[in-house]
């Protein structure tokens, strides 16, 4: 028996259910398909809110934890520390935040079937076939990370620009406060830093760096052991994963397809940041689906027209992945007022 759908979204990460969920509030019926066996099965995101993510939508208190400063660290362990007045950063428990957001997203009229990848499309006269399923919808949308299945199967743009991020999970470690401490190490992170994270009754360690290098995070940790004691702790889970950082993919839509979040490189060119990008356009997208199946443009102008010019992150990350920051930090040809100015813009976006 064929069902129909409004709108098939592949994939139940942020930017999935966020889209999937307003799409639904504007009355369109929506499916979500995702081949993990539940949500938060597989975690493969730090899990950090900015600022502006928790301004645009609250998480319940015992999922998140509040880290009031940044602590930049050369590889020597120098270090500043970079505070706004105001501004926070939230850790999360990611794996109950998605269960969270699965659960809210249903309510609002979704359907997810947890354990059912998308298989691939078949375009028909006014509708799509989704392969393997013995379902049709009249839109898809691609949220199915940065190694995109509908991207390949749709002829849509790649992510190719891509860091390579590993993780562990330690019980938690007492002496890193309210702190995000983040490491430039060109030998155990290069391309991007290392970091340790006070989770939720957790502390988080991990590194991320050019995908075509070894990761070697039991010798980070080690080195960072005179720091935080991490020896000491059991680490109690790890995870690994793939981020995009080459920026807004020019081909991110088709005739009835459209991608977002990872699949899209929504992701900050330079920090890697990308649950607000994913949230928020995942919410522009299904407004944009709405007003396009009820007559209206096709969304993905509409979104393409919102997502922010970042010309001058781009520029940052070039000039970060060919200048060697950390050795000219300790070597003082680049001071720290001029470092910590560019820090806080990274981190606070003064």
């Amino acid at each position: 028996m064929q069902e129909n759908y409004d709108v098939v979204v592949a994939g139940a990460g942020f930017a999935g259910l966020a889209c999937a969920r307003q799409a639904a509030r504007r009355g369109l019926s929506v499916l979500v398909l995702e081949r993990q066996s539940g949500p938060g099965a597989r975690v493969h995101t730090t899990g950090i809110l900015v600022h502006e993510a928790w301004t645009e939508w609250k998480v319940p208190a015992p999922l998140v934890r509040r880290i009031n400063r940044v602590r930049v660290y050369t590889p020597a362990h120098d270090h500043i520390e970079l505070e706004r007045n105001g501004y926070f950063f939230m850790a999360t428990d990611t794996a109950r935040l998605m269960r969270h957001l699965a659960r809210e997203t249903r309510r609002a009229g979704v359907e997810i079937r947890f354990g059912e990848g998308y298989r691939g499309v078949t375009p028909g006269r006014g509708s799509l076939l989704l392969q393997g399923s013995g379902v049709t919808c009249r839109f898809l949308v691609g949220a199915d990370g940065a190694r995109s299945g509908v991207a390949e199967s749709c002829g849509l743009d790649r992510n190719r620009r891509l860091l390579k991020g590993v993780e562990w999970e330690f019980e938690p470690v007492d002496g890193v406060a309210d702190c995000l401490h983040c490491f430039i190490d060109p030998e155990f992170a290069p391309g991007y830093i290392g970091w340790v994270v006070p989770g939720v009754a957790t502390t988080q360690v991990g590194l991320a760096l050019h995908r075509d290098r070894q990761a070697d995070l039991p010798g980070f940790v080690a080195k960072l052991d005179s720091l935080f004691g991490l020896s000491r702790n059991r680490v109690v889970e790890k995870r690994g994963g793939v981020i995009p950082f080459g920026g807004l993919l020019r081909n991110f839509y088709g005739e009835r397809v459209m991608l977002i979040g990872d699949a899209a490189g929504m992701v900050s060119p330079l920090t890697a940041g990308g649950i607000h990008h994913a949230w928020r356009f995942g919410k522009i997208a299904g407004d944009a689906l709405a007003d396009h199946l009820a007559g209206g443009a096709h969304p993905g102008p509409v979104v393409r027209r919102a997502y922010p010019r970042r010309a001058l992150k781009h520029a940052a990350r070039w000039g970060y992945d060919r200048f060697p920051v950390a050795r000219a930090l300790e070597a003082g040809l680049l001071t720290r007022s001029v470092f910590r100015k560019v820090a806080a813009k990274v981190f606070f976006g003064l």
